[in-house]
């Protein structure tokens, strides 16, 4: 019996010791999308072209924003305000924007953003759990692209994001458990 326990404590305490790191949590943070990767995003977008693309032709390359979710529908004034800056004069917009704002109310767009991030939390199990030291892994990628039209003809278009996501947070309290003890008395009162 004295044997069994024996055994029992040092397997215990190897596993402790040894897998301390995936009792650590993760998670995973995704704007719901139909690209599954960001050149995905990017080869769809390439896919629509000023003077030639449709609306209707948006919603089939995945840029629909009832459907895939993430989009914002945007009215003339929404894309003033986007484009037009007080300090920038108007010729220097693009031509799809001059349309625009010509156009006034036939002019629409959408913008939409789509992003997929993990995060992970590396390091001591321990240091995690007692709050002195947190540290967190972040991969993944973001797009966001904004499409202009005039009766439902695509005007104007621009994209950007970040195709190689790579971040490292890590959060420090030298006095462990205690160090936000004071919050939470004060979120109490």
């Amino acid at each position: 019996m004295r044997y069994a326990w024996r055994w029992l404590t040092v397997f215990l305490c190897a596993l402790s010791v040894s897998s301390c790191s995936t009792w650590l949590p993760s998670s995973k943070e995704e704007q719901l999308s139909p690209f599954d990767t960001y050149n995905d995003a990017v080869n769809r977008f390439a896919q629509a072209k000023v003077q030639q693309t449709r609306r209707s032709d948006l919603l089939k390359l995945g840029f629909d924003p009832l459907k895939a979710g993430n989009g914002r529908m945007l009215s003339f004034i929404d894309l003033r305000l986007m484009f037009v800056q007080p300090n920038v004069p108007i010729e220097y917009l693009p031509d799809g924007m001059l349309q625009c704002l010509q156009a006034k109310d036939r002019c629409t767009g959408f913008a939409f953003g789509f992003s997929k991030l993990e995060k992970e939390r590396v390091g001591s199990f321990w240091a995690d759990l007692l709050n002195f030291r947190k540290r967190r892994q972040i991969n993944g990628w973001s797009f966001n692209a904004v499409f202009v039209l005039v009766d439902d003809v695509l005007v104007h278009k621009m994209s950007n994001g970040e195709p190689n996501i790579r971040r490292f947070e890590s959060k420090k309290h030298p006095l462990g458990p205690l160090q936000d003890a004071g919050d939470f008395i004060e979120d109490q009162l």
